[in-house]
């Protein structure tokens, strides 16, 4: 599981600048990786960098904040985790949630990003037309450790145009994996202590 995530948040960091790469141009997405790819090197940049931005996690968030939350459809996201609950919660419980589970992927595997060689990621699919087109699935796998790992990530067209919501390692769904977490805590306590839980979290 914490292989899982740790792979979940690689994608997710990746894919955003590969949408915004895509933006005024006739590259197709998977080719987009690879630039994704530069723009997280250069803005971790070297190992003293790095160094430095693990004792300063406030510029190391808003690093991946700025790189994540223009792309990453979270409202789309959190509706999925929460499922049923989507239904039965205000539009505040909503926002609130939505918010918490963001800024709680964030804190909770920034530093990884520290220590892991983005250049790892390969894209294995080919070619794909964008044309009628609203959902879009693309195959990637990644070295860690000595083993290499499959996945699947996945964006939709939103009106806001295209943007990731979703990734499955090894066939592990990020969404389904929290829809699981979250709906037992909630089912056990009920939504609101879930919402003041993720909104307590701290550094």
């Amino acid at each position: 599981m914490k292989k899982y995530s740790l792979i979940s948040l690689i994608i997710l960091l990746s894919v955003p600048i590969l949408l915004e790469a895509n933006d005024g141009n006739n590259l197709m997405p998977y080719q987009m990786i690879t630039v994704s790819i530069d723009t997280m090197t250069e803005r971790l940049g070297d190992q003293e960098n790095k160094k430095r931005l693990g004792k300063n996690k406030t510029e190391l968030y808003q690093i991946i904040d700025e790189t994540l939350s223009p792309y990453f459809q979270k409202k789309y996201a959190g509706r999925l985790v929460l499922n049923n609950y989507w239904k039965e919660s205000s539009k505040s419980q909503r926002e609130r949630f939505t918010e918490g589970l963001y800024q709680s992927l964030i804190r909770s595997y920034a530093i990884t990003m520290l220590n892991f060689d983005v250049s790892k990621i390969k894209v294995i699919s080919g070619n794909i037309s964008l044309v009628d087109l609203k959902k879009l699935t693309i195959k990637s796998e990644v070295e860690y450790k000595g083993e290499v790992i499959p996945m699947n990530f996945s964006f939709a067209k939103f009106k806001q145009g295209w943007m990731f919501y979703d990734v499955r390692i090894e066939g592990v769904s990020y969404i389904k994996n929290y829809r699981n977490q979250f709906n037992a805590e909630i089912s056990a306590n009920g939504l609101e202590s879930v919402i003041l839980r993720l909104e307590s979290l701290k550094d």
